[in-house]
């Protein structure tokens, strides 16, 4: 007997666009993701419908998503599943192009290493058809979900080699999580809100 609960998948049958066009990181201890439930209560929506700072979050000159501000078409959002017996895992990654190695991309990268160390990186991804995932999360309806690890690895960087060779950082963030990210449907005012 089959024991879980299938829904059907659809998909109008429109064009579809790809690429992301803004990426936000955060601290996942400051933010409190609300997500509502659907008709029966036993299938939670797979989305958050608002954002809020956390009880313990200091909002001055603290508790805000940052914006990273990556060179123009070249950030792409992937993810794998493996299954190992009944254990699912999903790894997910983001890849964006910080143009122009410089001091100031020395100290943004020191900083997301030394954050994603201590407390973990949440990332706020919004694809170029509008919609928002979230990869990092750590609060949910008041309540601290399983810890999904994000930090910065696997980045790499080059001056090229001609003067008309890109000269970027091609920053990578990882994460393990057992599923699919969650959309965020609030919409992109409820996230530069806290910008």
């Amino acid at each position: 007997m089959l024991c879980v609960n299938l829904q059907q998948y659809s998909r109008p049958c429109t064009s579809v666009s790809g690429g992301i066009s803004q990426l936000f990181v955060f601290d996942p201890s400051d933010f409190n993701f609300s997500q509502s439930y659907t008709g029966d209560a036993v299938n939670q929506a797979s989305s958050y419908s608002a954002v809020a700072l956390n009880a313990n979050a200091t909002a001055a000159g603290g508790a805000k998503f940052y914006n990273i501000k990556f060179q123009f078409k070249e950030a792409e959002r992937k993810w794998k599943q493996t299954v190992k017996g009944c254990s699912v895992k999903y790894e997910h990654e983001v890849d964006c192009t910080l143009p122009q190695l410089s001091n100031d991309l020395t100290d943004f990268l020191k900083s997301l290493d030394s954050a994603g160390c201590c407390c973990g990186l949440g990332l706020i991804i919004q694809h170029n058809d509008g919609k928002i995932f979230v990869m990092g999360e750590k609060f949910v309806n008041g309540n601290q979900i399983p810890f999904f690890q994000v930090q910065m690895d696997g980045s790499d960087g080059t001056s090229g080699k001609l003067f008309d060779d890109e000269n970027a950082a091609h920053v990578v963030f990882k994460g393990d999580y057992s599923r699919e990210l969650y959309e965020f449907t609030g919409g992109i005012n409820a996230i530069l809100a806290f910008t």
